[in-house]
């Protein structure tokens, strides 16, 4: 048990004889008591501000804990972030490549897909112009054909006297016809000559424009 400065004052010692002053030993136990009352106090006064220091230290501690917890939660925060937006950012840069390149693959498919589809639109149409070509020149042909089978078998463009011609039959194309049947074919077809020469001098008159745009047309597969 720790003594007391109270306890120094108030302690009584026997008397013997050839002992100690006892105004002098008084006089010591009093100074020592209150040397002792002032580091009693001093210590007392210590004590608490070493338990407020203990206070603040475990405070502070706890507030460094609490810090030190709170960097590592935002340091693995932070990394995990940045792994999350690095991760994002590779899953778009690739998802961006490969949207891209399909949308280049698609551009080129479309393009040779087109080409071709013109190519072959083109052959088509070369075949067409040249198969179109030919029967108009076929059909040229046919009507020139025609043309001179007309004047050559009856007559065209020489006059012809029908009082010259014998009433009696004669022979033509292998058969025999009545004059009368003669004159009805001649005026027939010297009608239909007629018609025919008009309709072609219309047509030359109305189509000439056309016609040279075809034959412009059509020399483009022979330069090419």
């Amino acid at each position: 048990m720790v003594i007391t400065s109270m306890e120094i004052n108030n302690k009584e010692f026997k008397k013997n004889f050839r002992g100690y002053d006892c105004d002098e030993v008084d006089e010591f136990l009093d100074k020592i008591a209150e040397d002792y009352e002032i580091l009693y106090k001093e210590n007392s006064f210590l004590k608490e501000r070493l338990e407020v220091a203990e206070e603040k230290l475990k405070h502070y501690s706890k507030i460094e804990e609490n810090i030190q917890k709170t960097l590592v939660l935002a340091q693995s925060a932070a990394e995990q972030a940045k792994t999350t937006a690095q991760n994002e950012a590779e899953l778009i840069i690739r998802q961006a490549n490969e949207s891209s390149q399909r949308i280049i693959n698609k551009a080129h498919n479309d393009v040779i897909r087109i080409n071709d589809d013109y190519e072959s639109v083109k052959q088509e149409f070369l075949k067409f112009r040249s198969k179109f070509k030919h029967f108009m020149s076929a059909q040229l042909d046919t009507f020139s054909g025609l043309e001179k089978e007309f004047i050559k078998n009856y007559n065209i463009g020489n006059a012809v006297d029908l009082s010259d011609i014998n009433p009696k039959e004669i022979q033509v194309d292998n058969e025999i016809l009545s004059v009368s049947n003669l004159e009805s074919l001649n005026e027939k077809n010297l009608n239909e000559v007629d018609i025919t020469k008009n309709t072609i001098s219309e047509n030359e008159g109305l189509n000439n424009e056309d016609l040279d745009a075809i034959k412009s047309f059509f020399a483009e597969e022979d330069v090419k």
